[in-house]
C-alpha cells in the first residue's frame, strides 16, 4: 500500500492555474489533479519515443509509445475547427 507524503513545490503561476482550472473543470481537487499529472508524466518518462519519415508522405511522424493514431479525419475536423 502507498502512503501519501506531504510536500512544498514550486512551480510556474501559468502551470498552477491551469492544473487550477482543469481540477475545478474535473470535480477535483487541485492535489488529487496535479498528483494524476504527475503520475501520467513519470509513467511516460521509460516509454521509447522515436521519428521516422513516412515514405508515402514525406512527413515526419513521431511515436511516444502511447495513445493512438490519429487520423487523417480528426486532423481536418481541427483544422476546419481553427477556422
Amino acid at each position: 500500500m502507498m502512503s501519501d507524503m506531504r510536500t512544498t513545490v514550486d512551480i510556474p503561476s501559468m502551470l498552477h492555474e491551469r492544473i487550477k482550472a482543469y481540477a475545478q473543470m474535473q470535480g477535483q481537487s487541485f492535489a488529487a489533479t496535479a498528483t494524476d499529472a504527475m503520475m501520467r508524466g513519470m509513467a511516460t518518462i521509460d516509454t521509447p519515443s522515436s521519428a521516422r519519415v513516412n515514405p508515402k508522405t514525406g512527413l515526419m511522424v513521431f511515436n511516444f509509445g502511447r495513445g493512438r493514431a490519429i487520423t487523417s479525419a480528426e486532423v481536418a475536423d481541427l483544422i476546419d475547427e481553427d477556422n
